[in-house]
């Protein structure tokens, strides 16, 4: 996949930020110029997780600018996968080896309070299986940098991970995917107990042909997503 064609899927994703996206027609500098900071590291952060090879691609172009340097200091890496870290840390080496040291993004000041319980975004939607055996899971989860963790994607119990995405969204971005799942009667997405639909994945995880591949965002987030306690059930 190209950048032009990764960053057309983040504006799809993105919807706040599509019109700064689209008009660049995937040329990182026009990018960057259309955007504030943190929505420069908002898309930034959604490639590398969703895109990683694409999103290095944009943090090494970014490199090049102090606006686009300041995009990428303000992405919190341990709230990346294994290939979005990998990614980021490219550019990061290549603007130390130019004598640019970025300091850890700054924590945000914090009253001292109890976190709201409402806060918090922790949800588990599995459908019925189509006719083609196929079912919808959706777990979405808070993300330890703000906003929310989505993860998305259709399995089948005999042909195994059939398409998998991860990405970052904002807490009234996942009450709304959620809202419209849970009202939606052609998915009829119920939800399920965050084991249950673990027990879902690994076992398609399990039926995956051998000829074909976990789709990567899967293979990434396995351990942590698809790994059930002991005789937890399936769905159905």
């Amino acid at each position: 996949m190209s950048l032009a064609d990764a960053l057309e899927a983040a504006a799809d994703a993105l919807h706040a930020h599509a019109d700064a996206i689209r008009p660049a027609n995937g040329d990182p500098d026009r990018l960057l110029a259309a955007l504030e900071r943190g929505a420069a590291a908002e898309i930034l952060r959604w490639l590398l997780t969703e895109r990683p090879e694409e999103g290095g691609e944009l943090a090494l172009a970014w490199a090049e600018s102090d606006a686009g340097v300041a995009a990428i200091a303000a992405v919190d890496e341990a709230s990346l996968a294994k290939a979005g870290r990998k990614a980021l840390r490219r550019a990061l080496h290549r603007l130390r080896s130019r004598g640019v040291e970025l300091a850890a993004p700054a924590a945000a000041p914090r009253v001292a309070t109890l976190p709201k319980l409402e806060d918090e975004i922790a949800a588990s939607l599995v459908s019925p299986p189509d006719p083609s055996g196929a079912q919808l899971v959706v777990l979405v989860e808070s993300a330890p940098s703000g906003g929310t963790r989505i993860f998305q994607g259709a399995v089948d119990l005999e042909r195994g991970i059939l398409d998998f995405r991860v990405v970052q969204a904002n807490r009234s971005q996942a009450r709304r995917l959620l809202r419209d799942l849970e009202q939606s009667e052609r998915l009829a997405a119920t939800p399920v107990p965050r084991e249950t639909l673990a027990a879902l994945l690994a076992r398609a995880a399990d039926a995956q042909p051998s000829d074909r591949a976990l789709p990567m965002s899967f293979a990434e987030w396995r351990a942590r997503i698809a790994r059930p306690p002991e005789g937890a059930a399936t769905p159905g």
